[in-house]
């Protein structure tokens, strides 16, 4: 009979760990392992929450959880009109401000005392420091998918939903990024890697010209052969020898500068005897903008396919695509945010499609 006892306590500890949570005493909190490993304790029912970066307010912003924003960093009184999620829901903006992720605002955090406060697993120190000065739970995530390993970032999505208690909604999110990836996916599947375009991708240019580069983004890795993948860091920056070596079919650059950047690449001297440049086969990308965003990734994974494999995607309007996203996630505003977001960032494409 002990063992059988013992059996049963043993099953309901487990079933209690699982998803991360382990159940404390009866005082209406729980312990969670974040992901940066830390043990954080939080309430079992978190209400009010801040966040430090726009990337993990965008997690929030997906999860139907904007009602619960009680404070936002002050990157928003900085770039509000290009900030898609102000842009949406301008009661956003009416949130504390608590500081930056390199310099959190502690008085303020403090005072306003938020359940949880969200933050990028790599300032996990920065976290510890919260925490210590403040008193406020602070649980590190993950929002980055530069990479293109899509489930870690649904895993951040589920892991954020089970806080919030959001996790149909978790569920629907993935089910639809997905959806979109596979279908883009799919239409090149019979064309071998090996074979597939190389691409070069600008990640900096509107800030720093055409050699800053990154290893990994998801819409160029997941279809194409980033000529940067090999890099030994995540970002760099590279000669424009090393550019002609790798000779690129196509560029892609960020494209916040507009098409001023695409311009300076094309009559660039060292550059005017690459292939590339002198069949004008430079593009822009949304890229990510102060952070991560799933839903520009989504409509430059599209753009991207259209680019590099114009008969497979005759199919696909790039902009109503990107309406259509945008309405998944903000409703009948969705379309006019998507297009506001394209004017306010000075986003460039294409002279077709975002003319300048």
């Amino acid at each position: 009979m002990r063992r059988l006892v013992a059996l049963i306590l043993i099953v309901m500890f487990i079933a209690g760990c699982i998803g991360g949570k382990v159940k404390t005493e009866k005082t209406g909190y729980v312990e969670i392992k974040d992901m940066a490993g830390r043990t954080v304790r939080i309430p079992e029912k978190v209400e009010r929450v801040a966040t430090l970066l726009p990337s993990n307010l965008r997690i929030i912003v997906m999860l139907n959880a904007t009602d619960r924003v009680v404070g936002i960093s002050n990157y928003f009184d900085r770039y509000e009109n290009k900030l898609e999620n102000a842009l949406a829901y301008p009661e956003l903006l009416k949130a504390e401000r608590i500081g930056s992720v390199r310099e959190p605002d502690m008085e303020k955090i403090a005072e306003i005392k938020p359940d949880v406060i969200f933050i990028e697993s790599s300032y996990a120190q920065i976290a510890d420091t919260i925490e210590k000065n403040t008193g406020v739970p602070v649980v590190c995530i993950n929002t980055s998918i530069y990479s293109g390993k899509l489930d870690d970032f649904y895993k951040t999505i589920r892991f954020v939903a089970k806080i919030l208690g959001k996790e149909d909604r978790g569920e629907k999110v993935i089910a639809y990024i997905d959806a979109k990836v596979k279908n883009v996916t799919k239409r090149i599947e019979d064309i071998p890697k090996e074979e597939r375009p190389k691409v070069f991708l600008s990640n900096w240019a509107y800030r720093h010209g055409i050699g800053w580069t990154v290893k990994n983004y998801a819409p160029v890795n997941l279809i194409a052969n980033n000529v940067a993948e090999d890099i030994p860091v995540h970002y760099m920056e590279v000669t424009k020898e090393q550019i002609i070596e790798w000779n690129p079919d196509v560029i892609f650059i960020h494209g916040y500068k507009g098409k001023s950047a695409v311009d300076e690449i094309l009559s660039d001297p060292a550059l005017k005897q690459v292939k590339v440049v002198k069949e004008g086969k430079v593009y822009g990308l949304f890229g990510p903008y102060i952070g991560y965003d799933p839903k520009t990734m989504i409509v430059d994974l599209y753009w991207a396919a259209k680019v590099l494999y114009p008969g497979k995607f005759k199919d696909v309007d790039v902009m109503k695509k990107g309406e259509k996203v945008f309405e998944f996630f903000y409703g009948n505003k969705g379309a006019k945010v998507f297009h506001k977001v394209i004017e306010n960032r000075r986003s460039y494409l294409s002279q077709e499609l975002t003319p300048q």
